[in-house]
């Protein structure tokens, strides 16, 4: 007598897959946000692996160090944020749109916070440099593309600072105006 195959085995779920790349990303955000909320000396592992829904092993495990993953974790907002592909006619005007809606604030202050610990603060100085100025030096192109793009980098951090924690009311709209029109002199390599 020949037996059946039960047809409830073969539904049976298996064993349950990881997306790595999706896990991946959820880490990088909630380290993100973890260390634009907390800072980075604040930030720990644990926290940053409840807010990805994962265990603090697994982050670990994906990043190695807390170092490591906060560098990665800066890269991923520069790249997710990126602004210099864009139109260079119109860039000021572009930006100064972005500024209160908060955008790419999350840079800003991973940068800022990241300045109060050495380790941190070499990170944010190397990622600075090779994931916003250098490309932002290609962008704009010469004359004095290093100059105008430390001009730029420097007045779009100081609005960013401004309005997340210094000016807690909007934004003058002529505060506004003037920073469309002094980030597209730049742009358009005018003094």
């Amino acid at each position: 007598m020949e037996l059946e195959a039960d047809p409830k085995a073969d539904a049976r779920p298996g064993p349950k897959r990881r997306n790595l790349e999706q896990t991946r990303g959820r880490i990088l955000e909630a380290a993100a946000d973890t260390f634009t909320r907390s800072g980075y000396a604040k930030a720990g592992l644990r926290e940053i692996g409840e807010r990805a829904g994962v265990a603090p092993s697994l982050v670990s495990r994906y990043f190695g160090t807390k170092a490591a993953l906060f560098e990665e974790a800066l890269i991923h907002v520069l790249r997710a944020n990126s602004v210099f592909t864009w139109q260079k006619q119109g860039f000021g005007e572009a930006m100064a749109r972005l500024i209160p809606r908060r955008a790419n604030i999350n840079i800003t202050v991973m940068l800022v916070t990241a300045l109060a610990d050495p380790e941190a603060k070499e990170i944010a100085r190397r990622v600075s440099r090779e994931h916003m100025i250098q490309p932002l030096v290609d962008w704009l192109g010469p004359p004095h593309a290093l100059e105008r793009a430390m001009d730029m980098f420097a007045l779009l951090t100081g609005f960013a600072v401004q309005m997340d924690g210094l000016y807690p009311a909007p934004i003058p709209d002529h505060s506004l105006r003037w920073l469309a029109r002094t980030l597209q002199a730049i742009v358009d390599g005018k003094d």
